[in-house]
């Protein structure tokens, strides 16, 4: 019995016992690691005693920049343009991505949608190229002359737009 009572005892004062983080590689006699961000109970265990889980920081937020330019380098005519070429920089994207670009014509509609598909961590930051045909397209035919729009999405949600003149 009296064995019995002095396991009992020795299993409580283990369960009771509290954890020590380890020394970094290398670094005997250096004081221990300490963990980095706040610390948040997880569910408590079976003996009652919760470990400390690290708080996920939140992801950074999605920014987009685009800038534009025309080809060949300062014609601006309807004549002239042979094509719009729009860079995106975009970051703070997390896996695989659609990100979509809509062309829009001098008026409310799409004259064309790019869609491209995209792989990345929040913390990288990607360069994306569309391009909009003028030289040999209905732009130039129809005289779609005027102020252009470019809407780009993530998944569908909106990013950023940037603008546009073809003159004619």
């Amino acid at each position: 019995m009296r064995a019995l009572t002095m396991a009992s005892l020795a299993l409580l004062l283990a369960a009771c016992s509290e954890a020590v983080l380890p020394n970094p590689p290398g670094g005997e006699g250096e004081p221990p690691v300490e963990p980095s961000g706040p610390l948040v109970p997880s569910e408590v265990s079976w003996n009652g005693i919760s470990p400390p889980v690290r708080a996920t920081p939140p992801l950074p937020p999605r920014v987009g920049v685009a800038d534009v330019t025309y080809v060949p380098a300062g014609a601006r005519g309807l004549s002239e343009v042979t094509s719009v070429e729009v860079r995106l920089r975009v970051s703070g994207l997390l896996g695989a991505v659609s990100v979509d670009a809509e062309f829009l014509a001098p008026g409310p509609s799409v004259y064309d949608k790019r869609t491209v598909a995209v792989e990345a961590v929040p913390t990288e930051s990607r360069e994306l190229v569309f391009s909009l045909p003028v030289a040999g397209t209905n732009i130039p035919t129809h005289g779609l002359s005027g102020a252009w729009e470019v809407r780009f999405f993530v998944d569908g949600a909106p990013l950023t737009t940037a603008g546009f003149t073809l003159e004619r």
